[in-house]
């Protein structure tokens, strides 16, 4: 039997509020389509955050009923939880899609740990959705004990739901505290107070499943094997350097073997820098001719006359692939030579700001600025 294991959609994800990141995520899904048609995978694991909003667009979830309906057509099974990005009740909504598929929704952890089961064959998987703290005090009223206690005990609660089958397996999106961030995971779901000790997962377990944290890894000092598979693609600039998987499941002879089935990128996402005479057009060529998102950091003296044309030169360089121009002045001195120079450093922040934002700064901004570099100039004069 195979399993295919996957996490952290996203779907709906904005790089900045501008760019949409829906098309790094269908070509993903068109890979794990593939995977799944080609490999005759017969359970497809989803461990949470399907979307990035709780409330998302009609954009994002037609695109993720596309893909559920498309694999649903192969026959494979398809479990997906909610994460911590996901709203309980819109994933409510999707639990009825059981009814007419093989789509089998946990939109919450449940206090009948029966309907927490999933069982196909000789595997029973038990799932358990993000456990919101909130939820967790209504499923047992415990107040004393740690977040990461309760959810140590329900995980508990679940093993015994799998003890007589050949393969259990638990589905969860959740974090432990051997994990290796990827840096775009929510901070505050998981903080160390929120991270479930990885020596508290039941050895019962054949495979854990997990969602949440965005770097594929398998979790040290746990007894069964607990992977993240990780975000489907480069959810943003901390993701830079990191390779995307999908973990593969063999099931055979009461062994569960994991190959891990790289991704490659739509769009891969890397940063530049660039320095006070570095020549743009050699150090951007490169990201001009293969598919990049760009974050350019530009160090500049605050006098160049020629500031605006060297950053009009990289946003026409690079166009779409820009994602992100950060501006650096390069030291306090460079205020004042621009002053004994000639050159009006309040003259070119109204310039500066009027392509930015297509009008003249307002009138108070303009005093500020002027009152700082007055000071700046009387200070490092008086140095």
């Amino acid at each position: 039997m195979r399993l295919l294991h996957i996490s952290d959609l996203h779907a709906g994800k904005r790089l900045y509020e501008r760019i949409n990141r829906n098309e790094d995520l269908i070509y993903a899904l068109e890979q794990v389509y593939d995977i799944c048609k080609g490999e005759k995978v017969e359970v497809l694991l989803i461990a949470g955050d399907v979307f990035d909003k709780r409330n998302p667009d009609f954009e994002s979830q037609s695109l993720i009923l596309d893909f559920l309906t498309r694999v649903n057509s192969l026959g494979t099974h398809i479990l997906l939880i909610a994460g911590n990005h996901d709203s309980y009740d819109f994933m409510k909504i999707y639990s009825n899609l059981r009814k007419l598929s093989n789509i089998h929704v946990f939109d919450r952890p449940k206090k009948n740990i029966e309907e927490a089961i999933f069982d196909y064959k000789d595997l029973r998987i038990a799932c358990l959705p993000y456990p919101d703290e909130r939820v967790l005090t209504e499923l047992k009223e415990d107040r004393e004990r740690s977040y990461a206690e309760k959810v140590s005990q329900y995980m508990k609660a679940l093993a015994k739901k799998v003890e007589e089958v050949p393969y259990g397996i638990l589905l969860a999106h959740l974090a432990v505290d051997k994990a290796k961030l990827a840096g775009s995971e929510l901070p505050s779901s998981v903080m160390p107070s929120y991270a479930v000790r990885a020596d508290t997962i039941p050895e019962v377990f054949k495979y854990v499943a997990l969602g949440h944290i965005h770097r594929y890894q398998r979790i040290e000092n746990a007894v069964p094997k607990v992977y993240y598979s990780g975000s489907l693609y480069q959810i943003d600039f901390s993701e830079k350097d990191t390779e995307k998987y999908a973990n593969l499941l063999v099931l055979e002879e009461g062994i569960v073997k994991v190959n891990p089935v790289k991704l490659t990128l739509k769009r891969r996402l890397t940063e530049v820098e660039l320095k006070e005479g570095d020549n743009i057009e050699k150090n951007l060529e490169p990201f001009t001719k293969e598919n990049f998102l760009l974050k350019v950091k530009l160090r500049v003296n605050m006098g160049d006359p020629f500031f605006n044309i060297k950053k009009e030169r990289i946003e026409r360089l690079l166009g779409e692939k820009l994602a992100k121009l950060d501006i650096e002045p390069v030291g306090v001195n460079s205020v004042v030579a621009s002053q004994q120079e000639g050159f009006n450093l309040l003259d070119l922040y109204v310039d500066f700001y009027n392509k930015e934002y297509g009008e003249k700064p307002p009138q108070d901004l303009k005093e500020l600025l002027q009152d700082i570099i007055d000071r700046v100039s009387h200070e490092t004069s008086q140095a």
